[in-house]
């Protein structure tokens, strides 16, 4: 799947191998393919300027490209927290990204934790319809994917929005 040592960063002009490009680019390789994200600049807190696919031997498979897609938030923050070398948020991305597409019976904590990431991230990224990108991310329907965010707010896992900023 996907981990750090398969990750770079570009910043411009760092690198004489890294992209010409004046954005910041952070490249990934994952399920035979390498992913590159685009940002602005170094705090990588703007929105995605570009995402590009490109095939590593194989052609771009559309199963591929099926699976991946519907990830594309939760690889926008495993990108971001790469840039910030936040290391926790690096690891829970890495974490949700295996969890993605895996069969739900006997659903454990760890995966409501999961899914609470991933809505996180898909809320982060200013996702319209989070729950419908939830279930199409997970290739589950939307009332499935609706049970599983309510019972992970059920267990907390999940703040509501009032809390959030009460949080703050």
């Amino acid at each position: 799947m996907l981990n750090d040592a398969e990750t770079t960063i570009y910043a411009p002009r760092s690198n004489p191998d890294a992209p010409e490009d004046e954005r910041v680019c952070v490249s990934m390789r994952t399920q035979g393919l390498k992913l590159q994200l685009y940002f602005a600049d170094l705090s990588a807190e703007g929105p995605v300027l570009e995402l590009q696919l490109l095939p590593n031997e194989d052609e771009l498979e559309p199963k591929v490209l099926r699976r991946l897609i519907p990830s594309a938030p939760l690889y926008a923050q495993y990108a971001r927290a790469a840039v910030r070398f936040d290391r926790d948020d690096v690891r829970g991305a890495i974490q949700a990204l295996r969890q993605v597409g895996r069969p739900g019976r006997g659903l454990s904590d760890e995966f409501y934790r999961v899914v609470a990431h991933n809505y996180d991230a898909l809320v982060a990224e200013s996702e319209p319809h989070p729950v419908k990108a939830l279930g199409l991310m997970h290739n589950v329907s939307l009332s499935a994917a609706s049970r599983w965010l309510k019972e992970a707010r059920r267990r907390g896992l999940i703040l509501e929005k009032k809390e959030a900023t009460d949080a703050r």
